[in-house]
């Protein structure tokens, strides 16, 4: 029998050991080198229309590491990541929009690690995140993300409305922040009863809004006058803007009469009255008269005040002041008391104090006299005292003698009602002799 063939044997095995020690060995390019620190600020502003600046830095480049390329991505609202400049060390520069844009450093030839992108004309589509990725053999890539926030400082002003004094609340001031972004805050500085409403609208520039805020207030003619102010607060605002206004309401002549101290006599040499008014707008008419009808010959007017000279029996009246205004018309009284010459106020209260005192002092002494003849005329009607019924004793009592008149006073004996009946005496009489007769 034939050797059995064998098969032809393959290409020797490599041992494991080789093989682990040359997988531990191999690296790829630039492991274990440091990693590369990019630097970018977190935040950079910009206002509308103006230029921005993204700034990017390298901070340390290992020896034998070389940059090759420098790109700028936008993250674009729907979350994808856009090229917008790309610097390449042979290549030159690309741009998204060349006209607007350019890198501040970053020179064909020269070291490549400011990649500081300047945008011009910065509009509200430029706000958004920004990335900047450095490219290197054999390292490889860092990066680092900045935000772009694109402002525009709003133009603010403070109007007061044209409003009529009423009841109910209305819109008395409007404030308004125009071509702000992001919008503005409006607030105001008022009394309590104030309620502010604000709303927006697109402003002047895409991007930009417009804030307007009403004030309300019942309108009254205390509010009339009265300073409120218009707070507006932003980002580009190192402060608070104050817009100080003062509010007008508009409403028909409020009239007084001042001059008359109820102390005007006959023959004064002169006097005054003065139409007090308040009103918005200003009076454009006064008018003068009596209660009766014109004003009488020694009374003159003159605008807001009537001069009277001299005082004399025709001022004895009541003066009336009518003033207009393009609102309305107000009116007020006065009623003048003419005295005698010297007679002054003063003089006349302390006449009727003491005409009162005199009147008091002559009335309780009527009243005393009344009383004293009413008391004597009742103990004169009075009849004399009586027994009083049972057993009771009578007292001393005065008897009349026939003989003398004389009272004289006896002590009786205890006398009952049944004695009495019997004619028994209730006093015994003395005779003039001292003796007491037996009975």
């Amino acid at each position: 029998m034939a050797p059995a063939s064998r098969a032809p044997a393959g290409p020797p095995a490599w041992p494991l050991l080789p093989l682990l020690l040359l997988r531990l060995c191999w690296a790829p390019p630039g492991a274990g080198t440091p990693v590369l620190h990019v630097e970018a600020p977190a935040r950079e502003e910009a206002f509308l229309g103006g230029p921005a600046t993204l700034r990017c830095h390298l901070s340390q480049l290992a020896p034998g590491v070389h940059v090759t390329q420098v790109t700028w991505l936008r993250r674009e609202p729907a979350g994808q990541a856009r090229s917008v400049a790309v610097f390449h060390p042979t290549r030159g520069v690309s741009f998204l929009d060349p006209e607007r844009m350019e890198f501040v450093a970053a020179r064909p030839g020269a070291e490549l690690r400011d990649a500081t992108l300047a945008v011009r004309a910065v509009v509200a589509e430029d706000e958004a995140n920004y990335t900047c990725v450095f490219s290197t053999f054999p390292q490889g890539s860092g990066r680092a993300s900045t935000r772009l926030r694109v402002l525009a400082e709003p133009q603010n002003q403070v109007e007061a409305l044209a409003i009529m004094l009423g009841p109910e609340p209305v819109p008395v001031a409007r404030c308004v922040s125009s071509g702000g972004r992001p919008p503005a805050r409006i607030s105001w500085s008022t009394h309590p009863g104030g309620k502010a409403t604000n709303s927006q609208v697109p402003g002047p520039r895409p991007g930009t809004v417009t804030v307007t805020s009403l004030l309300t207030l019942v309108p009254s003619s205390q509010v009339d006058g009265e300073t409120v102010t218009c707070i507006v607060e932003h980002e580009s605002l190192e402060e608070p803007a104050l817009l100080p206004l003062t509010l007008a309401v508009r409403y028909a002549p409020t009239v007084s009469i001042s001059g008359y101290s109820d102390d005007w006599y006959l023959g004064l040499s002169e006097a005054t009255l003065s139409c007090d008014v308040h009103s918005n707008p200003e009076p454009t008419v006064y008018n003068w008269r009596t209660a009766a009808g014109p004003l009488p010959p020694s009374a003159v007017a003159r605008g807001h005040q009537l001069l009277i000279q001299p005082v004399d029996l025709s001022a004895n009246t009541t003066f009336i002041c009518s003033v207009n205004n393009t609102v309305g018309t107000g009116q007020a009284e006065q009623t003048v008391l003419v005295r005698a010459r010297g007679q002054s106020r003063s003089a006349l209260s302390l006449g009727i104090i003491a005409a009162i005192v005199v009147g008091a002092l002559l009335l309780l002494l009527l009243l005393g006299a009344l009383l004293y003849f009413k008391i004597f005329r009742n103990s004169r009607e009075s009849p004399p005292p009586t027994a009083r019924q049972g057993r009771h004793t009578v007292g001393a009592q005065f008897c009349a003698t026939p003989s003398s008149h004389h009272l004289r006073t006896v002590r009786t004996p205890h006398v009952t009602d049944e004695d009495a009946q019997a004619g028994e005496p209730l006093c015994s009489v003395h005779p003039s002799n001292g003796q007491i007769p037996r009975h």
